[in-house]
């Protein structure tokens, strides 16, 4: 498979594609309640967090995975500080996993992140999304703590730019 790699505007990402991939990682894969969802997955909010990085299958051009790089000036950080930026919500629909498309993502993020000199890469994850983890990992971030968030434990992890 190949994929098209790129941000949302370069993409041409529209809402609804962007709300069913949501819905179908976080909602239909167990890791978030369909009644949060609503909020924490509205599209303007997500655009809003910082660069919205997309891939689309190069064969179908279905947008089959995004991630957010979120910027230390953006209201949506959470634990990065100043010149530290954020990484949130690496989705991947399920039927394009084990391809290394995450990773590709994550790639990308960091490379961006590299261009704008931050000097760190912050993000958490679900304790369940083992997966995740192990991607994070093999990359080169270091899981540092866990941290409570609605009644859910995240592991933080960071990387050194």
């Amino acid at each position: 498979m190949e994929f098209d790699i790129h941000a949302a505007e370069q993409l041409e990402i529209e809402d609804s594609e962007l709300s069913a991939l949501m819905t179908q990682v976080y909602v239909d894969g167990g890791f978030t309640d369909a009644s949060e969802a609503k909020s924490l997955f509205n599209p303007v909010a997500i655009r809003q967090r910082g660069l919205l990085i997309g891939a689309r299958d190069k064969k179908s051009t279905v947008l089959v995975g995004i991630i957010i790089l979120v910027p230390p000036e953006s209201t949506a950080r959470r634990l990065a500080q100043n010149n530290e930026a954020e990484i949130h919500l690496l989705g991947v629909k399920s039927e394009y996993r084990g391809h290394g498309l995450g990773r590709s993502l994550v790639t990308e993020a960091i490379i961006r992140s590299k261009q704008k000199r931050y000097q760190k890469i912050i993000l958490w994850t679900q304790d369940s999304m083992k997966e995740a983890q192990r991607l994070y990992e093999s990359v080169g971030f270091v899981y540092t703590q866990n941290i409570e968030k609605n009644g859910r434990t995240f592991k933080v992890y960071n990387m050194d730019l």
